[in-house]
């Protein structure tokens, strides 16, 4: 009888229990849904666009082509309290086929990375500052001589690869514009392909060679630098449907030619026509004191000296396209 009266009691407690465990969580569940996390901020922008051009007996001139361009767009950012956490990608790559040529040819190519820290450190607009950035390409860029390739690539994926480093100041006095000032930052510069290390291109140290033009030591892969950065960005809807994302980057090597300054500016203009089209205008520039520009400015199939003037100069790419585009 004890025991009946025993597992009664137990069953009636576990009723209980199972009954105000029942509720419970509805209520919980319910206070979860009415609360929602607001740390996190996910916005970017996915396009694609395509073009044809087709000419017969056109007076006026040009040259058929086909020409397919991808963007995207993404940034995540983390905010809460004091601290900020910022990370970005921007990634393009588009082809085009002149003509009669058979290949596809680049016409863009850009990989562009940072993750950024920031932690408030006086007043609500000044706040330390801890960045990482990657610049690079997708894949190798040659010279085309009618339709075929001309030598070999000029460049590839980390063949020049940029990472850069950046500690100090933010200056933030809304949230869609920043100033970062950082009196201490590295730049490295890589570049895989062993030819190119070998030519020191990109500003990396090249081959020794004798006196018969064969390699003693293989050019350097890797340079590093340290320096200064300044950094302005600026990313708003600037008009109803229209969005600009602008980053200027400007840094200067302490210890060689301090007064030459690299420079990257991009910009990506925004236009959106509806929930599934878009128009975008990418544009960039860059200008880096040790990269060199060979021109064969007499045309005399040679990169050399004798009429040839080689050496830095402002890199400009812009590009116009309309298309599928999905903003989120």
């Amino acid at each position: 009888m004890k025991k009946l009266l025993l597992l009664l009691l137990s069953v009636s407690v576990v009723s209980i229990f199972a009954r105000e465990k029942n509720t419970l969580p509805d209520s919980l569940k319910q206070s979860k849904k009415s609360q929602k996390d607001t740390s996190w901020k996910v916005t970017g922008f996915f396009g694609v666009n395509a073009s044809q051009t087709a000419l017969s007996n056109w007076q006026g001139g040009g040259q058929d082509n086909i020409a397919l361009n991808s963007i995207l767009n993404i940034q995540v950012v983390y905010k809460k309290a004091k601290h900020e956490w910022l990370t970005k990608l921007d990634a393009q790559y588009g082809l085009i086929k002149p003509g009669d040529y058979k290949l596809f040819r680049k016409n863009i190519d850009q990989i562009f990375a940072l993750s950024k820290y920031n932690i408030n450190a006086f007043s609500k607009y000044w706040f330390y500052v801890a960045q990482a950035d990657f610049r690079s390409q997708f894949a190798p860029g040659y010279t085309y001589a009618g339709d075929s390739i001309s030598g070999q690539a000029g460049s590839d994926f980390c063949s020049p690869a940029y990472i850069q480093l950046a500690l100090g100041l933010d200056y933030k006095p809304t949230n869609y514009f920043s100033i970062t000032f950082a009196p201490a930052a590295g730049k490295i510069t890589i570049v895989n392909r062993g030819y190119l290390a070998d030519a020191g291109a990109y500003g990396v140290e090249k081959a020794i060679l004798d006196t018969a033009g064969n390699v003693i030591t293989h050019g350097k892969h890797s340079r590093y630098e340290f320096g200064g950065r300044i950094i302005l960005r600026f990313k708003k809807d600037i008009f109803k449907n229209v969005n600009l994302d602008s980053y200027l980057d400007l840094f200067s090597n302490y210890g060689h030619n301090p007064q030459n300054i690299d420079v990257v500016f991009n910009n990506l203009l925004t236009l959106k026509i509806n929930k599934y089209f878009s128009a975008n205008i990418i544009s960039q520039m860059i200008y880096d004191d040790d990269i060199i520009i060979k021109r064969d400015w007499n045309k005399d199939g040679k990169y050399d000296t004798s009429g040839d003037i080689n050496g830095p100069r402002l890199q400009l790419i812009t590009t116009l396209a309309i298309g599928f585009g999905y903003k989120f």
